[in-house]
């Protein structure tokens, strides 16, 4: 079991994306944003839901979840979050682009609220993230 100190110290952050590029820049950005960060990159949203299930993995302080990838659409794996009591407690951030959106009303209804826009320069991911992490402290 983690202890404040240590999800504050080391967040333990999944990342859900598809796409290598956002992967790699993700790790550069979270190394300028939160150096301390740990983080664990799924390439469908199964994978991360198996992490979460399996209990091979340490429970992470934040999902970060790219909406349109390829194998699993977002509002269900939202629906099995929000029906796992345990995972109910992780925040989870929704990234979506301006030409495919998100609904936010669909995911209000399934209690997470958090959309931001995916950032693709590296300043504005920097900050994204430095933002998300002092929200997390």
């Amino acid at each position: 079991m983690k202890t404040q100190l240590q999800s504050v110290l080391y967040p333990i952050i999944f990342i859900a994306d598809d796409q290598l590029d956002d992967q790699y820049l993700y790790r550069q950005a979270f190394g300028e944003a939160c150096p301390t960060a740990v983080l664990y990159f799924f390439t469908q949203k199964a994978q991360l839901l198996d992490a979460l299930r399996g209990g091979v993995y340490p429970e992470p302080s934040l999902l970060i979840m790219d909406w349109h990838m390829a194998l699993r659409k977002g509002y269900a794996a939202l629906t099995i979050l929000a029906q796992t009591p345990v995972w109910q407690t992780i925040p989870v951030v929704i990234m979506a682009t301006k030409q495919r959106p998100v609904d936010e009303t669909k995911c209000q209804q399934l209690g997470y609220e958090l959309v931001l826009s995916k950032e693709t320069q590296y300043d504005r991911l920097v900050k994204q993230l430095s933002g998300l992490m002092h929200a997390l402290v």
